[in-house]
């Protein structure tokens, strides 16, 4: 009775030590991707992500020119850094609706 007891015991724990290793990025797998709409309403900005600065996020395109776009919680958005490249589909107003990675 004690093995039996002490065997369920272990088991919980390590099942539990599983689910909070899994569950420390949930993002790990998701990458944005634009909606349909998105990709046919959205003006795209392309280029190198130079800096981050808060909500607001500077793109270098192909021809030199910066444009700061403006990222918060509703904006879809892929795990970037400063030199990537990238791709924002942004609203009239400047809102950034996703932001990926482009490789």
């Amino acid at each position: 009775m004690k093995t039996g007891l002490i065997s369920m015991l272990l088991m919980g724990l390590l099942g539990s030590g599983m689910d909070v290793t899994y569950a420390a990025n949930p993002m790990a797998d998701k990458e944005a991707s634009p909606t349909i709409k998105e990709r046919l309403t959205k003006d795209t900005i392309e280029g190198t992500l130079m800096n981050i600065e808060g909500e607001y996020y500077a793109i270098k395109d192909n021809d030199g020119k910066v444009h700061k776009i403006h990222v918060d919680k509703s904006t879809k958005l892929d795990k970037v850094v400063p030199g990537d490249m990238v791709k924002a589909y942004v609203t009239d107003q400047g809102h950034t609706t996703t932001l990926q990675r482009d490789n």
